[in-house]
């Protein structure tokens, strides 16, 4: 998790104040996802406050817009990437913070719903939410798109994935 959250905030402070610096002059928008309770896994204890740190310090940095998110399932998650590609689509500065689950299969990273099973590791791609899609929202921001994972990698799916003989590569 996020063991340095201030210097974090510091340099999205210096990072955002050398791209927009007049605060009126430049739309800035964030999403920020915080996911600790899972279904199907142990309760992480630190999304949920780095993600109220971070909001924080998005609106104490002026933004125009920050939402706030707790323990998305698969289909809240794809609903507020939705609702926020509308709003990052033309913002000068976008950004995504998720906190939670995240696994890499086969090369490929993903972000874990609150209520993933994950029985196998096929399930991963009906599941899980491939990053390219949470990059492919921020996408349309005219001066910066940044996605910022403070993710757990210790994959509690494990032990019921690897009973998989599908042959793919879990991490």
């Amino acid at each position: 998790m996020l063991w340095n959250l201030p210097w974090l905030v510091i340099a999205l402070h210096i990072l955002v104040a050398s791209l927009a610096p007049a605060a009126h002059a430049a739309k800035r928008v964030a999403l920020v996802i915080g996911n600790s309770a899972y279904a199907n896994a142990p309760k992480l204890v630190n999304p949920g406050r780095d993600a109220s740190a971070l909001a924080a310090a998005f609106r104490r940095m002026g933004f125009d817009e920050v939402v706030e998110k707790r323990d998305l399932g698969a289909n809240a998650l794809r609903q507020a990437l939705l609702d926020f590609e509308r709003q990052a689509t033309g913002a000068d500065i976008a950004v995504v913070f998720y906190a939670g689950h995240g696994i890499e299969v086969d090369g490929q990273n993903y972000l874990i719903p609150s209520d993933a099973r994950l029985a196998r590791a096929t399930s991963v791609d009906v599941e899980a939410l491939p990053l390219s899609t949470v990059t492919s929202v921020i996408s349309g921001a005219r001066k910066l798109g940044l996605v910022i994972l403070d993710a757990c990698r210790n994959n509690p799916f494990r032990a019921r994935m690897s009973s998989d003989t599908s042959g793919r590569k879990r991490s």
